[in-house]
């Protein structure tokens, strides 16, 4: 390993070693394992249960609608509350949610019952995401180790996707499907019950200074503009995971998989190197110039007229994204109300998601009736929106001197 690469993996090392961070990482990576299992796990039950790939897919719309609806909601009762509080009654909750499902497909209920208890599954999902962010503060020893921390969220966070599915598909080769559902729930109750029991955890009683305020999170300009352009960058991913497809099948000479993966190879490098560094530039600045730098890395794709070609570009693509995302998580703690900021992280992954959702649905008509270079152009106009937004409101991006004072809140275990 080079010096570099040696410096790079010191510093991550370093955040680790933090008290009680190990044990928080690993708890809240198994508790948040059921994210990548449970659509896998829904899917093959239902299937099984009602031979109907239509009962599936609308039980995993349902999923996801009611994790993604219900996440700011969470986040805000984990902030009033406090994350001990919070956190197991939700995953007790589901708990019995998923074991009413498990029996109604057993005994062969239809859509009716079955969608609404999957709908009270998503509702009542994991907040260990949000509740991670809130406690980097406490566990690390100075500020400048943040971006490094949120840099190792944010890698945990990609492979939680990649893991449980993977966990999924051994569960289901030595297994019924039931038993990837079960699999994943003992894995929600025995993660979050390790966090929430933790001692900073259970330091970060909820606390209220304010008067309450119906938008919250987003009562702040700053945070209105953190979710607006990431909702646009989400747009981007969410047409490419259709026009990729799309493209590699007009050239047929290559799959859309290894291509995705290199775009988040990319991502994922970048996002590290970039937790990693020490910056003298504020992040608002930063903010609004890696906004740029998506935008112009989006703009090259429409060119492309081989699968080398393309993977080349995504691979910029996935570079620019991941320290965009890092830098809109280190905004939150100068932009977010100080005692909503389990709330704001979940509204920026509610943003990204929704943007990702949105882009899919877009995309889909566009190259059926457009073409795919097209479709790649009209995500060109999405990536340059995002930009102009950021422009355009650069100036909530940037606390006021007493914002800062008032912002800067710290769990203290």
């Amino acid at each position: 390993m080079t010096s570099d690469g040696w410096n790079l993996f010191r510093k991550y090392l370093h955040v680790l070693r933090a008290p009680q961070a190990p044990r928080m990482v690993v708890s809240m990576f198994i508790g948040r394992l059921p994210n990548g299992m449970f659509p896998l796990g829904i899917v093959f039950v239902l299937h099984h249960s009602s031979g109907s790939y239509s009962v599936s897919g609308a039980a995993l719309a349902t999923l996801m609608l009611g994790t993604t609806c219900s996440a700011p909601f969470r986040g805000r009762m984990v902030d009033r509350w406090g994350q001990s509080r919070t956190l197991v009654p939700l995953v007790l909750i589901q708990t019995v949610a998923m074991t009413c499902f498990l029996l109604a497909a057993s005994a062969g209920q239809g859509a009716r019952v079955l969608i609404p208890l999957i709908a009270a599954v998503g509702a009542t999902s994991s907040t260990l995401g949000g509740s991670m962010r809130q406690l980097w503060a406490a566990l690390v020893r100075s500020d400048e180790e943040l971006p490094t921390a949120y840099a190792l969220q944010a890698l945990l966070e990609d492979l939680i996707s990649v893991t449980g599915p993977l966990i999924a598909s051994l569960a289901l080769a030595f297994a019924s499907p039931v038993a990837i559902l079960i699999l994943a729930e003992v894995a929600a109750l025995l993660g979050t019950t390790a966090f929430a029991a933790a001692a900073v955890s259970r330091s970060a009683a909820g606390r209220v200074t304010r008067s309450p305020n119906l938008l919250g999170a987003l009562s702040t300009p700053g945070m209105r503009t953190l979710v607006l352009t990431l909702t646009a960058a989400g747009t981007v991913i969410g047409m490419l995971y259709i026009e990729v497809p799309a493209f590699t099948e007009s050239t047929q000479n290559t799959t859309a998989g290894p291509l995705l993966a290199v775009m988040a190879g990319g991502s994922m490098i970048s996002g590290l190197c970039y937790g990693a560094r020490t910056w003298a530039s504020g992040v608002d600045h930063r903010y609004v110039r890696l906004a740029g730098a998506f935008a112009a890395a989006v703009a090259p794709l429409a060119l492309a007229r081989t699968a080398l070609q393309l993977g080349v570009l995504l691979s910029f693509v996935g570079i620019a994204y991941a320290p965009r995302m890092i830098s809109a998580y280190l905004l939150l703690d100068d932009l977010a109300p100080h005692d909503s900021l389990t709330e704001a992280y979940t509204w920026l992954v509610s943003a990204s998601a929704a943007g990702v959702a949105l882009g899919s649905a877009i995309a889909g008509p566009l190259v059926q009736h457009a073409g795919v270079q097209r479709a790649f152009a009209v995500t060109e106009l999405s990536a340059a929106a995002g930009y102009a937004l950021a422009i355009a409101r650069r100036h909530t991006l940037t606390p006021t001197a007493d914002a800062l004072c008032a912002q800067r809140f710290r769990y203290t275990p």
